[in-house]
């Protein structure tokens, strides 16, 4: 009898199966704290404004502000009455203060904003009022170069500086 309790011993430790669960199960454990951001020593401020293209407002306008030293930006959209917010990401909104470079570009696609990747409303919502251009609407970009990739717009956002409106002429 004591043969085959040792026996039965040993298997229950060589069992591939038994040992890959448990394996996973201390992985899932470990891994399941995300890092967090500590936004509050970044010193975002809230930035909106309006857009508009030869006098009309700019409706699904991606606008970036970005550190020309160091490439980081914040993002926003416009809606169909060419109002924006800046997000730094998809959890904060604001920017960080400083001089900026403004893109504006119809065309331009940022993963959770308007690239129907995750973040914001959830697949195949849309929040009430945010209807969405179709491919057609963007397939050309509708704001000359002179403010996207080749942009003149600048902004010094600022405590005292929240709120900046563009007015585009076409080309």
């Amino acid at each position: 009898m004591k043969r085959n309790k040792i026996k039965q011993s040993t298997r229950s430790r060589r069992n591939p199966k038994r040992w890959a669960a448990s394996l996973c199960i201390a992985m899932m454990v470990g891994c399941s704290v995300a890092p967090q951001t500590d936004y509050g020593k970044l010193g975002l401020i809230d930035v909106t404004g309006v857009i508009t293209l030869d006098g009309n407002p700019l409706p699904y306008a991606v606008v970036t502000f970005e550190d020309p030293e160091t490439g980081q930006f914040s993002y926003g959209q416009t809606d169909e009455s060419g109002y924006y917010e800046m997000q730094l990401d998809t959890e904060m909104s604001g920017v960080m203060p400083g001089d900026k470079v403004v893109r504006i570009s119809t065309t331009k696609k940022i993963l959770g904003l308007n690239s129907g990747e995750e973040g914001g409303a959830g697949e195949g919502e849309a929040e009430e009022g945010d209807a969405e251009p179709s491919a057609a609407d963007t397939s050309h970009e509708l704001v000359p170069a002179k403010y996207n990739k080749d942009s003149e717009l600048r902004a010094s956002v600022s405590a005292s500086e929240t709120t900046f409106d563009f007015d585009l002429e076409s080309e």
